[in-house]
């Protein structure tokens, strides 16, 4: 092999590193906040707010409110004879959901939920709502009947919506009795940033299983923190330990009304101790006795349940059955849970709180002892690159059979289009989910989230280095034309496929280094793991092209192989460890993508040069299947 291609390969192999470690002071000013696994959470869904918290201040016109005991808050209507007029002004204003965790909401007279509409049968009842935020919006009246069309608050169908500084006068006659929902008809994101509330109907007769001490309403509903779906559940707009418990005193029957308003997710809630007996179904009385201990409900239904206060005075739990709407990410005790607590008895809604944080294992993947160490993770990602070294040894494999060559570069190339496919998946869902973030919040739906533009660019310019870099390196080799015999071709074109690997591994050793520095040691030790099966096939996948082809190339060729194609692993690991970059694995990952497509059209060109078979479509096909179960094996392991 002639000298000059030695030094040029060892040129791109010294260079690889430092253009990696030239790129960090860039990245770092980027988006060093930003999470190095899937989208940056600071770009999606509501934000937590930091530093001091602005205090909303009621609005002139809004109606006066009443703390409930039920932990909601009553608007007090105007009231002239039977006519109750309820104004309600919807705006953003900071919410908190439980201690440590308040964000800027959307709502209805600043609180979440809404205020609570009470009015009797037989009322006529005004909505005056005023719309005092930045994005056009309408009111539905969920369950409520008999209105004519204009009333239904759905946009283009039954109104226009109400522009920002605009209001609109909702009106109905209460004739059926029960409970009922107003909330925004908007998307998901405007309804989970808080635009609802509950309408109860009093009964101008009331049943005898109606005749309750107590009234509550339990309102459940999600929301989308640093998430694109919904991540956080509360009961009356507060997550545990901060949800307000069922006060009762022994021989009481409470009426609770509960209504689900998460816009995806179903709720079982569950009373330990105690009957619901089920009076009422959306409203609608229940003919037969119904009694259970955890009630079902689908997004948008209310179910009214009578408890009778008959058990061992104390403190009973009432959760959502579904465990994870009662978790956090280290899988303690969050989200739906309140208790039924009996007057006279010590209140401990948070003691369990208190009990699991001291004694319970952290369950979130995260060592309990802190992160790995830097050396430590250098060490693991050294290993995951350098078993590259595995799939190299049968590119000395001599005296193969034409047919035996083809078949290798069949499988070569199977691998190669597995890699194309998973790493821009990889590299586009980070763009394509912080873009549609963007798109939301340009149209007033959750968080304001920036253009993601860095990324973008990053990903047309990762493309072009790739693609248009090695193309430009190949029309250099060519040009030399005479001066690299036939049997050395491959061994450069082995060489493209090592800097196109080296440029993935790159962007794994940036997942390995985040995962270790955050403490998620599970995670890292699985991907760690998994990239080095991983790469023991792409390092098949250099070998393939220049197994059987007369001279073998030497070990010391095949070491400067290993090395361009699987210390960036070592080096990305490093790196991630530092900080976090979504920009810059993006990059990585589109670079990947473009030396791999320029490769394999190469050596698809000599697929065909030596002619297609049924044997080498069938290592195609086997070369695929192979990359795709080590993936399939990463997968497993990171979840």
């Amino acid at each position: 092999m002639p000298k000059w291609i030695v030094r040029r390969a060892s040129l791109v192999a010294a260079v690889i590193p430092l253009v990696l470690l030239a790129s960090v002071p860039l990245a770092v000013g980027a988006d060093s906040d930003e999470s190095a696994l899937g989208v940056d959470p600071t770009t999606v869904g509501l934000q937590p707010l930091k530093g001091p918290i602005p205090v909303a201040a009621p609005l002139p016109g809004e109606s006066r409110l009443v703390r409930r005991e039920d932990g909601t808050f009553g608007a007090v209507p105007d009231q002239q004879g039977r006519t109750v007029t309820f104004h309600i002004v919807a705006r953003e204003a900071p919410w908190t959901l439980q201690p440590g965790l308040t964000v800027m909401a959307k709502t209805y007279n600043g609180v979440v939920p809404g205020p609570t509409l009470v009015a009797r049968q037989g009322d006529r009842v005004v909505v005056d709502v005023r719309n005092a935020m930045s994005v056009p919006d309408t009111v539905h009246l969920h369950g409520i009947h008999g209105t004519p069309d204009t009333m239904d608050g759905v946009p283009g169908i039954s109104q226009e919506m109400i522009p920002p500084g605009g209001r609109f006068r909702y009106e109905f006659t209460a004739g059926q009795s029960g409970t009922f929902i107003y909330h925004s008809h908007a998307n998901e994101q405007m309804v989970n940033s808080g635009l609802y509330g509950a309408i109860v109907v009093l009964p101008a007769h009331p049943r005898p299983e109606e005749r309750v001490q107590r009234d509550d309403v339990e309102l459940i509903s999600s929301w989308s923190i640093q998430s694109v779906s919904e991540s956080h559940f509360t009961i009356n707009g507060k997550e545990y330990p901060a949800t307000t418990p069922i006060e009762v005193r022994r021989g009481e029957r409470v009426r609770l009304r509960w209504i689900n308003m998460s816009s995806e997710n179903m709720h079982t809630m569950h009373a330990h101790g105690h009957d619901m007996i089920v009076i009422a179904r959306d409203a609608q009385p229940v003919g037969a006795r119904d009694v259970q201990d955890t009630i079902l409900m689908g997004p948008g239904q209310r179910l009214d349940a009578v408890v009778y206060a008959n058990a061992q005075p104390g403190n009973w739990l009432v959760h959502c059955h579904v465990l994870d709407h009662t978790e956090d990410g280290k899988g303690l005790p969050a989200g739906l849970i309140t208790t039924i607590h009996y007057a006279g008895t010590p209140q401990r809604l948070d003691a369990m709180s208190v009990a699991m944080r001291m004694h319970m294992p952290d369950s979130s993947n995260r060592n309990p002892r802190g992160p790995l160490s830097f050396w430590m993770t250098a060490l693991l990602g050294a290993f995951a690159g350098l078993t590259i070294f595995l799939g190299l040894p049968i590119a000395r494999a001599r005296r193969l059979s034409p047919a035996a060559v083809g078949a290798l570069n069949a499988l070569a190339i199977g691998i190669l289009v597995y890699l194309i496919v998973e790493i821009a998946g990889n590299a586009t869902t980070p763009l394509l989910r912080a873009l549609s973030a963007w798109h939301r919040s340009t149209g007033g739906a959750g968080a304001a989230s920036p253009l993601p533009l860095a990324m973008a660019i990053a990903y047309v310019a990762g493309l072009l280095a790739g693609l248009v870099g090695l193309g430009t390196f190949a029309g250099s080799i060519a040009k030399a034309g005479s001066a690299i015999a036939g049997d050395e071709r491959p061994l450069v074109l082995a060489g493209m496929i090592a800097v196109g690997i080296g440029a993935h591994n790159f962007a794994e050793g940036l997942a390995i280094g985040a995962s270790a520095a955050s403490g998620a040691t599970t995670i890292a030790f699985a991907l760690i793991l998994g990239f080095a099966l991983h790469n023991a096939t792409e390092g098949f996948g250099i070998a393939a092209p220049i197994a059987g082809r007369g001279t073998p190339p030497t070990w010391g060729q095949l070491a400067l192989a290993g090395f361009v194609a699987g210390g960036p692993t070592f080096i990305g690991s490093m790196i991630g460890y530092r900080f976090s970059s979504p920009t810059l694995q993006t990059f990585f990952l589109t670079m990947a993508v473009g030396a791999l497509v320029f490769v394999v059209g190469e050596l698809w060109s000599v697929l065909k040069r030596s002619g297609l078979t049924v044997t080498s479509t069938s290592m195609l096909a086997a070369g695929f299947i192979v990359a795709l179960g080590t993936e399939i094996l990463v997968d497993f392991g990171s979840r």
